[in-house]
């Protein structure tokens, strides 16, 4: 490049020097530069069939070199590269900020043997329920249960959140976090490939994957622009051959003109990373975003709605009361504890604890299925027993069971031997972030829904405190999905926030399925658009305020592009233009469009730190 740049110089302060002498220092310095762009352009054009951004600078030296514009020539090709340089940095950079999270996925785990020691294994080949010991300083390779007393885990990659997280015996630790205190060890409870790092690392791959409408049109564009634009050039070229008067130079030029402003590698270079870059500002919030479509999508949103439990609540529940007859009570708890002790619905988990913690024992004979979104039907001992909400109870005893309306919380049920025995009420909080996630999507003009299995009453005082705008209270699975397509065709464009099995079919049919993804399940991870990594509500805010200003950039440098260049062309038809001009004009364009577009890697999210300095303020006081 640097003998390129001398040989221009030569000739463009008119240095006296043999023709043959010139004409090889430019011929070599040509080729020593443009050899890979000739050789890109003709083995896209022979093996794809298809006219690149090379191969109209490689007709645009070649037409320049024939008009003995030998420094114009130079000049088209060094710039070209310089802007693919730059555009190669760029496009590193953009993708190192989303991907240096790769390198926190271990490339082996220390098993721990029977006899103390421990030896370095592939995540691969580590079974459910393993022991791994975590060393200072190292990455927890597979999610698993903390043996030891206490650990302090940075999980910055996973949920964005810098300030480290304490665990103690019992909890579970996610894989990606790296062990800030001393030697700890962790069971695992899934295999290598069903971790939270891997998770999130398919998450990346689908993003890339998954490209925008204006990418996409883009792309498509881009295909059939070149022949069209190749056709136009040489439309240019012959009108001195067709109709006499005209100067060949001077039509020439122009021609190469119109080929080197043609190029729209600004375009289709800028786009791409304003969407990617954009994708690495929300996943620095801890919200990962499976495809720039989505980004599209979630910057339309019109309107959002929740699932309740574990979305705007904690889903940590605790039984408040008990509904039983004297003599009933301790077969109310028995049957419960024995229905509940294997599930994993939050409300299960509570009610097996409390009945555990109040003496009930495992039965010998124990067999239930779940019916999702309803609730638990088996035998117990040999007698049928139902547990679960009163739309599944109500006909499963020949007793008439009233419908606790006024208790306040979540009424879970129990019929035994054809005979309703009694029910436990149990009460869930609000997520402290919950009402200045309310507020901020008011600010940002969606509307709020909430839609909720549970009772008129409960639905009712969560969305007042909250300040939801509309909610949908005793809803079956099938009624979620009914609701949320009505609100769908009254608003427009909607999103669904949800965590549980129950709540997959909803996320798949939302315009934007959002996964509360540190807790919630597979399956509602699966079929979500976005995944919050940290349940934090106001990184969606965050998400949604970040989509907006990344398809504001990406259509600022559809119009920049587009703008300058068409005002370019036109000179350049009407002869005010000439190939230094059209050079520098592209090179410049596709320079500014892509530090336009590298903006979005520096921004960060604001509702969910003010949220946080709120909440800091609250505890402090």
């Amino acid at each position: 490049m640097l003998a390129a740049l001398a040989v221009m110089t030569v000739i463009l302060i008119d240095v006296d020097i043999n023709t043959y002498v010139l004409i090889s220092m430019v011929a070599l310095s040509y080729l020593a530069i443009s050899y890979k762009v000739i050789i890109g352009a003709f083995k896209t054009l022979i093996v794809r069939h298809r006219m690149s951004e090379e191969f109209l600078m490689t007709i645009a030296t070649f037409g320049a070199l024939a008009l003995g514009d030998y420094a114009e020539a130079l000049a088209i090709i060094v710039f070209y590269r310089v802007g693919t340089i730059f555009e190669e940095y760029a496009q590193g950079r953009s993708h190192s900020e989303i991907t240096s999270l790769l390198a926190l996925k271990p490339e082996f785990v220390r098993l721990v043997k029977e006899d103390g020691s421990d030896e370095k294994v592939k995540p691969r080949k580590v079974a459910a329920g393993s022991i791994t010991r975590v060393l200072l300083g190292e990455s927890v390779a597979i999610d698993g249960e903390l043996l030891s007393d206490s650990a302090s885990v940075n999980l910055s990659a996973l949920t964005g959140e810098s300030e480290p997280v304490v665990f103690f015996k019992g909890d579970i630790i996610p894989s990606g976090g790296i062990n800030l205190d001393r030697v700890i060890e962790i069971k695992t409870t899934v295999l290598s490939k069903n971790s939270s790092i891997n998770r999130l690392i398919n998450l990346i791959e689908d993003a890339a994957a998954n490209k925008s409408r204006p990418e996409a049109l883009i792309y498509r564009f881009s295909t059939y622009y070149t022949p069209i634009v190749v056709a136009v050039a040489a439309a240019l070229a012959l009108i001195p051959f067709v109709i006499e008067g005209y100067d060949v130079h001077d039509w020439v030029t122009r021609a190469l003109v119109f080929l080197v402003l043609s190029c729209p590698c600004a375009l289709v270079l800028s786009v791409p990373l304003s969407f990617f870059g954009g994708i690495g500002a929300i996943s620095k919030t801890g919200v990962m975003v499976k495809g720039s479509i989505h980004i599209e999508n979630l910057a339309k949103i019109k309107s959002m709605a929740f699932d309740k439990t574990g979305t705007l609540t904690y889903g940590v529940f605790s039984v408040s009361q008990v509904h039983s007859k004297a003599e009933d009570t301790k077969d109310l708890l028995y049957y419960m504890y024995n229905a509940e002790r294997m599930t994993t619905h939050p409300l299960g988990v509570a009610i097996a604890s409390f009945c555990k913690d109040s003496g009930s024992a495992i039965a010998s004979d124990c067999e239930f299925k779940e019916i999702a979104g309803f609730g638990l039907e088996g035998k117990v001992d040999g007698t049928e027993v139902f547990v679960g909400r009163y739309d599944f109870i109500k006909d499963k005893s020949s007793d008439r069971i009233e419908r606790l309306d006024e208790s306040g919380g979540s009424d879970v049920y129990c019929v035994a031997e054809g005979r309703y025995i009694g029910a436990l009420t149990l009460k869930d909080e609000p997520k402290a972030e919950a009402a200045s996630f309310i507020k901020a999507l008011e600010s940002l003009n969606i509307k709020s829904y909430m839609i909720t299995g549970d009772k008129e009453q409960v639905a009712s005082d969560l969305a007042n405190t909250l300040g939801i705008d509309s909610y949908f209270a005793q809803q079956l699975p099938q009624d979620k999905l009914t609701t949320f397509k009505s609100i769908k065709r009254e608003d427009g464009i909607c999103a669904f926030v949800g965590d549980g099995i129950n709540d997959a079919p909803v996320l798949a049919a939302s315009d934007v399925g959002i996964a509360m993804g540190q807790f919630g399940s597979s399956q509602a991870v699966e079929a979500s658009d976005v995944v919050v990594m940290n349940d934090n509500l106001n990184k969606i805010a965050d998400a949604i305020v970040l989509s907006r200003r990344t398809v504001a950039l990406a259509i600022s440098n559809m119009v920049l592009v587009i703008g300058v260049k068409l005002i370019i062309l036109i000179l350049g038809a009407f002869g005010f233009a000439n190939i230094w001009l059209a050079v520098l004009g592209d090179v410049g364009l596709c320079i500014v469009a892509v530090l336009n577009a590298m903006r979005a890697l520096t921004w960060k999210g604001e509702f969910s730190k003010t949220a946080s300095l709120q909440t800091d303020k609250m505890r402090t006081a």
